[in-house]
């Protein structure tokens, strides 16, 4: 399993674009964030860490988006937007094999 951070950074961008998105959070794991932030100190460089976790595996590429959506929008129409988005994107890039694509909506903007 190896993360693949130049496709997560220009899903991170794409995913920011996507109607209806109005935050996008981290969604790697504690310990990727750990370890990013800790080899970035080492390294002198200024955290870099792409938001859009990927990850590739053996049966293909999973990809986890995190994202917080504006009140006037339905969570089922933004999250089936983004998860869109990210597998024509993935396609378009030459990526042959999807395992996963999950869309976490982890907050409601409750006012507009």
């Amino acid at each position: 399993m190896t993360s693949v951070p130049p496709v997560s950074d220009q899903l991170d961008a794409l995913v920011r674009q996507v109607p209806g998105v109005d935050t996008l959070y981290p969604a790697g794991s504690i310990v990727d964030a750990v370890l990013t932030a800790t080899l970035d100190a080492v390294a002198h460089r200024s955290p870099a860490a792409p938001l859009v976790h990927v990850v590739q595996r053996s049966n293909g590429v999973r990809v986890t988006a995190k994202i917080g959506i504006g009140a006037a929008e339905s969570s089922t129409a933004v999250s089936r937007r983004v998860h869109d988005a990210i597998a024509a994107h993935l396609q378009q890039a030459g990526n042959p094999s999807i395992e996963q694509i999950a869309v976490v909506v982890a907050s409601v903007r409750l006012s507009v």
